[in-house]
């Protein structure tokens, strides 16, 4: 039986309503305190505040490059088309959870036949930047643990027994990424795991060399988007040292991770983590909750727009063609 148009139109509606409306749940708290905000003492320094500006372009190249590597067991594609991928898949990263909507948008740039390939690409190039960023929250995690630093309500985080936890999570992580057909054999042999196991299948055909340059453009990623973080927060006037500051950003991004969020609902996580990290070079939770919010905006929402910008200009060409 043929489902009406108007039915499917009208069930996409609902759910994208619901979608917002759990949004708004799950994101209230933390914007709440945003019309609390003073700005009137904020006295921002330009010279972080435009370096910050201009590693927009890198971060997102890097990424590029890295989702070009990635794609090599499918389909070869220019640096410029995978700038292109990249860009378009933003979009729909913003209502998934761990922007997992980037696997549908960035194949939108390969051929037909190469996109399911493509978006298993994209998880593979994905995953890459996990084992990096969980090795950079376990050194955070040691250093303030050294400097006796606590957080309140997560006193836990520079404990010795999490930080091991966060040593074996890491290799468990790098060891998986590296050979992940030794994966293969501890899933199920059934036609239920049978698409489990195929994409599996497919993070095999990679090379070692090819694994560890994603490996070294993730940390080249992960480098340059925290010395963003690090930037925004100076520029707002906020004073801290460069070794205390990156190891304060590799903390927020650790906080960050265990948070499942779309990305729209990533700039109230984000506020949070930061805010609970920097409390103690901060009068009050004005300067860390704008200094996210500025991060989240010049690093994700202008790059989305553009990704966005791509995508009707392709569509229109389509129509016209």
């Amino acid at each position: 039986m043929k489902v009406p148009k108007k039915v499917i139109l009208l069930l996409k509606i609902v759910l994208v309503l619901a979608f917002y409306y759990g949004l708004y749940l799950l994101s209230k708290d933390h914007f709440s305190q945003l019309a609390d905000l003073d700005t009137s003492h904020i006295d921002i320094r330009y010279v972080p505040f435009a370096a910050a500006l201009l590693l927009v372009f890198p971060n997102w190249l890097l990424e590029a490059v890295k989702w070009k590597i990635s794609l090599r067991p499918g389909e070869e594609i220019t640096l410029s088309g995978s700038i292109m991928g990249v860009l378009k898949g933003i979009p729909p990263s913003l209502f998934t959870p761990n922007r997992v909507g980037e696997a549908i948008g960035r194949p939108s740039v390969l051929h037909k036949g190469h996109r399911l390939s493509g978006a298993l690409a994209t998880a593979y190039c994905g995953f890459s930047q996990m084992p990096v960023m969980m090795l950079c929250g376990v050194l955070s995690c040691i250093y303030f643990s050294c400097m006796d630093v606590e957080f309140t309500h997560t006193t836990f985080l520079t404990k010795w027994w999490f930080i091991l936890i966060g040593v074996a999570a890491t290799a468990v992580l790098l060891l998986f990424f590296i050979f992940p057909q030794h994966a293969i054999p501890f899933v199920k042999n059934s036609e239920k795991s049978e698409g489990l196991r195929k994409r599996l299948s497919f993070f095999c055909n990679y090379s070692y060399r090819e694994k560890f340059r994603l490996l070294g453009v993730s940390s080249a990623r992960f480098l340059v988007y925290s010395i963003q973080n690090y930037l925004t927060i100076l520029s707002l006037g906020i004073n801290i040292g460069l070794l205390d500051g990156m190891m304060s950003v590799f903390m927020i991004y650790a906080l960050m991770s265990f948070v499942p969020r779309p990305a729209l609902a990533e700039l109230g996580v984000r506020c949070s983590a930061t805010v609970l990290v920097l409390k103690d070079y901060s009068a009050d939770y004005t300067l860390p909750t704008i200094s996210s919010i500025i991060l989240w905006t010049i690093n994700l929402l202008f790059p989305a727009i553009c990704g966005a910008v791509l995508y009707f200009i392709g569509k229109k060409a389509k129509k016209v063609a």
